[in-house]
């Protein structure tokens, strides 16, 4: 009823592998795109985009803490044994590194990785199952992955979390060293990497991103995140022209 065909179209889905993105992205990455503009309606993601170590993943708890009715996330994929103290589907799901490649392979996988000998990663379905339960899916993702979660089937709201100068940045790290909230400071290369990161990305993707926000300080960030989130149900939004007809 809000805006007659978003998301009531079934699409064919496109599985990505972030493993083949290279020849992918060439062909994929849209530099114009059409939109429209359309009454106020609910997004199903929210997508948090940003460099390494610039405070997706605080934001991203930050919501699910004021909000937990509205807001949830997805549970990772791992290949690795569970801790004594897990319990499947608390903190991972746990399934066999054959199933896991297996499934990696048949695309059933936004993204995965690799860290410590284990695979990690996040199942499309999860999303799905995490929408069907009424809730917006916050998820924090490279942004390659945003050539599967761009569409109709995804309705996402896309943000970019983007770091602040070097010397902000240092300033912070150490702010946040002296309240303990982290306990390993950065050296200069890595928050330099941070800020570098950040500009490459902001370069190449900035064209999906519906709102930017400087992480120059977690409380702003947070509340300006929050006050953009309100609107979308009370002002007319541009999506692209593929969403609607």
């Amino acid at each position: 009823p809000l805006c007659a065909g978003i998301g009531g179209k079934k699409k064919k889905k496109m599985m990505y592998l972030t493993t083949k993105n290279a020849e992918f992205d060439r062909h994929e990455l849209r530099i114009y795109e059409e939109v429209a503009k359309v009454p106020p309606f609910r997004r199903k993601t929210l997508v948090l985009i940003g460099a390494q170590g610039v405070g997706r993943r605080s934001l991203k708890n930050k919501l699910l803490l004021s909000d937990p009715h509205r807001y949830g996330t997805t549970i990772p994929f791992t290949s690795r044994k569970p801790k004594v103290d897990e319990r499947d589907g608390q903190t991972y799901s746990f399934m066999s590194r054959n199933e896991m490649e297996c499934d990696i392979r048949n695309g059933r996988f936004l993204e995965h990785g690799e860290y410590d000998g284990n695979l990690y990663g996040t199942k499309i379905n999860s999303i799905h199952e995490v929408i069907e339960t009424g809730k917006i899916c916050i998820l924090d993702v490279n942004p390659q992955a945003l050539k599967v979660l761009r569409t109709s089937e995804f309705l996402p709201y896309v943000v970019f979390i983007e770091a602040p100068d070097f010397e902000v940045l240092k300033a912070m790290n150490r702010s946040a060293i002296e309240l303990g909230v982290v306990t390993k400071q950065l050296t200069d290369s890595e928050l330099k990497r941070t800020v570098d990161e950040s500009e490459r990305i902001k370069r190449a993707y900035g064209h999906y991103f519906d709102l930017c926000i400087v992480n120059d300080g977690l409380e702003a960030a947070f509340r300006s995140l929050r006050l953009a989130l309100e609107k979308l149900s009370t002002e007319h939004q541009w999506v692209p022209v593929s969403w609607v007809f």
